[in-house]
């Protein structure tokens, strides 16, 4: 693994070169037509600006080099979607080519998102349309929707996790499962999903005889139960 990672590190930093290069030649090119239309202008090489036009152009090149943008890296484990809108909207602000986009994410590529490339012929991983299809199969929404579903069905609160993380997992996993459905369907999945999975039996017995119209309604409840019952057990305390 580590030898595909500098293989591929080695691959990106010879794409850079050659667009420096390639940027630099442009630059030598339009500046010694700039000469010429100089000489044919005044008849007169030496007044031709021609330093002061490679310093400045170069000084540019630079100053945009320094600038790019480099794309967080992506091992699998959260939002494919998200992490390509911000890929995406770093290789347009760096001005990318498809090759260049096609380097560059392969190399922010890590663990088991790594492994894809296993699946991908050499040659087509320079393709940035064939590696992004192969990601979007294996970490693409519209292909882990039962997945999420399943999830939804089973998930219960953790001994550790809070009633609002409890609340914000839940209201994460629904709307990957049904990204297109109608709000309302979403929040009484979501209240049913956050009753069902509470730990404090007594709490979820409390929140089934309340009329909660989001999960939102239903995490207040929740709170107020648990702020009443932590009251009612400190002021026990204080009489023994």
């Amino acid at each position: 693994m580590e030898e595909i990672e500098r293989r591929l590190e080695r691959r990106l930093e010879d794409t850079k070169r050659q667009v420096q290069k390639e940027i630099l030649e442009k630059i030598e090119g339009l500046e010694h037509q700039f000469h010429r239309t100089s000489i044919a202008d005044s008849g007169d090489c030496s007044t031709s600006p021609a330093t002061p036009l490679q310093h400045s152009s170069l000084m540019h090149t630079e100053r945009s080099v320094h600038k790019m943008l480099k794309p967080p890296t992506y091992d699998g484990q959260s939002s494919w979607s998200m992490y390509r809108r911000q890929f995406e909207a770093a290789a347009k602000a760096n001005g990318w080519t498809p090759q260049e986009m096609a380097t560059s994410l392969v190399i922010s590529l890590r663990g088991q998102a790594l492994e894809i490339l296993q699946s991908i012929p050499e040659e087509q991983q320079n393709d940035y349309d064939r590696i992004v299809g192969a990601l979007e199969i294996r970490y693409g929404h519209k292909y882990l929707r039962q997945v999420y579903q399943s999830q939804i069905k089973s998930r219960q609160q953790r001994s550790n996790e809070s009633l609002q993380e409890y609340e914000a997992d839940i209201e994460r996993l629904i709307h990957l499962a049904y990204p297109q459905a109608p709000k309302e369907f979403l929040e009484q999945i979501g209240i049913q999903t956050f009753i069902d999975g509470l730990v404090d039996t007594e709490m979820q017995q409390a929140l089934r005889l309340g009329r909660h119209t989001t999960i939102s309604d239903a995490l207040v409840t929740a709170l107020e139960f648990k702020a009443a019952k932590e009251a009612s057990r400190s002021y026990k305390s204080r009489i023994l």
